[in-house]
């Protein structure tokens, strides 16, 4: 069906509904991914509609079948078309007036920004992997562009948001949409690079930190080796409403079909949640301790898990009451200690600011390609940069909660970024990393109005680590490494210069951990139950290629990729000077090819996005031919001035 907005504007929406007479409760779902094909329905949405709900999910407007345009990723016309169909939904004849969200993604995104706009007949979310802050979890996670938007998702939505709608499900209508996403779309990526700094732009598309004005039941579904498991934790415990977390192992899956596992049967999840809010049906969701939490272990870093190690834990709250904060201070010698350094004098370590440092960390929540592109040894990140070590332990260690650095800093730049690492070293001497953050450092009072260093002085930066639950074994040791860059994960900055970590009793710089003692005979066990569907065996998950060269002649740094994501192909390579960090550049595509019966359209989309010392460049490049002629082509270009970058 078409559902008419309040500008007039038609979406294109499929609905799933019972094979019965009468009212049903209805849950939502929307993202600009070309939904709306002619396959039928998919796997929850039938399994659902058979257990009494109706199940609609639409194009966003600009995108897939849907009438309008699309300048903008989380536009506020797309927000209220959410809003909008959360309250058409609620006035058909076929619903009972109780409407629900869900969504993965860019589906769990939207889910938190009608959320907070509250429409009066929406009464419960799903939300799995979306982030309530967009600028800090998104595109600028501490204060630095992140390469994965322009190697992947900019060159992807370019694709998808200038490719044709289904002629199956358009009919007549299929030229005309078509042609009005031709002339009209804009390119996303242009946005993402016109708003460096914090402000208006991102507080609109983000939750944070306005979790008030949220009214439904909310319930959200993490990954530790996913993007979002920190946003989530971190929305779930501001929200005021009934609320549930639930934090598995896994990348960007649903809990049932996620790597790594053990996977879980998330559909029962689902389904207790739902029933209770839109049913009511006491299913006793309200009875079970609201978190429920995989603690990891320890296992060899590898690429890629099939299964993590670990255990599941139910706990009462986030952050956890029973949670003992616990400094962990730099010490001379790369000794790491729970006392403070006594030394009086200004001690500190100092080392020259490497742009290629971050080999190893892999690309956060396996970037394009999850579950590969996990984080590996970390040896040889760590022979550049500044390394503490701990005695081995006495005694296991759990650390549930959220981590943070708190670093004396001083720099001989402007512009520095201070990138912290939290690893288990097991008696082999093999560094498994656990949890990190970074800060640029210009950032370090406000987001929204950064402001430079003054060369030499000493600042404290508290720099908030990814949300972690983890058990160090006894014997094992901790580490910390302190670096300037986060090469697969954060644009360099453009300054070289030399930066210092202070530890002395006046600047004591340390890692706070949140540990935590093992609960007491009685505390509930988690109630989750194993997913029906199998782990696949590793040598089917499907490889990328991927790889990280260095060039010895021009002393630079490349990270390329090419991956099968979606509908296409998505080709990617990054390259930092080792010399000029300021000069860096992403050069990305991505080839949609839709075959029809009487047609093959191909959609190429081709990114360049790159740095000097003075701006950031974005080129946009789509081609689109019918049968081998060309059909349509089109370019955007943007020079920024860089913004404390």
């Amino acid at each position: 069906v078409w559902v008419p907005m309040r500008d007039g504007v038609e979406l294109a929406a499929s609905i799933t509904r019972p094979d019965a007479e009468g009212k049903f409760p209805a849950i939502m779902e929307y993202t600009p991914y070309h939904a709306q094909g002619a396959s039928g329905p998919g796997g929850r949405y039938r399994h659902f509609a058979e257990r009494g709900y109706v199940c609609l999910n639409y194009d966003v407007r600009g995108t897939g079948n849907s009438r309008g345009i699309t300048t903008d990723m989380y536009s506020a016309e797309e927000i209220q078309d959410g809003c909008d169909m959360v309250e058409w939904i609620a006035a058909q004849p076929w619903c009972n007036g109780k409407v629900g969200m869900w969504g993965i993604s860019y589906g769990g995104v939207v889910c938190w920004q009608v959320a907070m706009h509250a429409p009066p007949h929406l009464a419960a979310v799903i939300i799995r992997s979306g982030t309530e802050d967009v600028y800090t979890e998104w595109t600028y996670p501490g204060g630095c562009p992140r390469p994965y938007i322009y190697e992947n998702y900019a060159t992807l939505m370019t694709a998808y948001n200038f490719a044709p709608p289904s002629v199956e499900v358009c009919g007549e209508k299929w030229a005309e949409i078509w042609n009005e996403h031709l002339q009209n779309n804009v390119p996303w990526g242009l946005g993402y690079l016109s708003h460096q700094v914090d402000g208006p732009y991102w507080r609109d598309r983000s939750a944070r930190p306005d979790y008030d004005r949220i009214e439904c039941a909310v319930f959200v579904i993490g990954g530790w080796a996913d993007w979002y498991p920190t946003p989530l934790l971190r929305g779930f415990s501001h929200l005021k409403v009934p609320k549930r977390a639930l934090i598995g192992p896994w990348s960007h899956y649903w809990p049932e079909d996620a790597i790594p596992g053990p996977r879980i049967d998330g559909v029962r999840e689902y389904e207790k949640w739902f029933d209770h809010w839109l049913k009511g049906i006491d299913t006793g969701v309200l009875e079970e301790p609201p978190v429920t939490v995989f603690v990891r272990e320890y296992s060899k870093p590898s690429v890629m898990y099939v299964e993590d190690a670990g255990f599941w834990r139910a706990e009462h709250d986030w952050p956890l009451d029973r949670t003992q904060n616990t400094d962990f201070f730099l010490r001379s010698e790369g000794r790491l200690g729970e006392q403070s350094s006594s030394e009086e004098n200004l001690a500190s370590d100092d080392y020259p600011y490497d742009p290629t440092v971050g080999l190893t960390t892999g690309k956060h929540g396996g970037g394009a390609f999850p579950p590969w592109g996990m984080p590996l040894d970390q040896r040889l990140d760590e022979t550049r940069s500044l390394v503490y070590s701990s005695d081995p332990l006495e005694r296991d260690l759990e650390v549930i909660g959220n981590p943070k650095a708190v670093l004396h800093v001083a720099s001989t730049a402007q512009v520095a970024y201070f990138h912290g690492k939290v690893c288990d070293v097991a008696p082999d001497g093999t560094s498994k990393l656990v949890t990190r953050g970074g800060m640029n450092a210009t950032h370090r009072a406000s987001r929204s109005q950064p402001e430079f260093l003054a060369p030499g002085r000493i600042y404290e930066l508290e720099i908030p680590m990814l949300s972690v639950a983890y058990k160090f074994r006894a014997g094992h040791r901790i580490r910390v490494s302190i670096a300037s860059a986060d090469f697969q994960n954060a644009w360099p900055v453009s300054e070289s210069g030399v930066n210092s970590v202070y530890r002395c009793s006046r600047h004591p710089s340390r890692v706070v951990l949140p540990v935590t003692p093992v609960p007491s005979p009685g505390h509930p066990e988690p109630d989750v139950q194993p997913c029906p569907h199998p782990l696949p065996a590793r040598e089917t998950i499907p490889k990328p290629d991927y790889a990280i060269t260095h060039d010895l002649v021009n002393q630079t740094v490349t990270m390329s990729y090419t991956c099968r994501i979606g509908a296409g192909i998505n080709q990617s390579s990054f390259t930092v000077s080792a010399t000029k960090p300021a000069e860096a550049v992403v050069k990305s595509s991505y080839d949609y090819t839709i075959a029809r019966p009487d047609s093959v359209i191909k959609v190429d989309t081709h990114c360049v996005t790159a740095s000097d010392e003075a701006t950031f460049r974005h080129l946009v490049e789509v081609e689109i031919s019918v049968n081998g002629r060309q059909h349509f082509n089109k370019s955007w270009a943007v020079s920024i001035p860089r913004e404390f970058n």
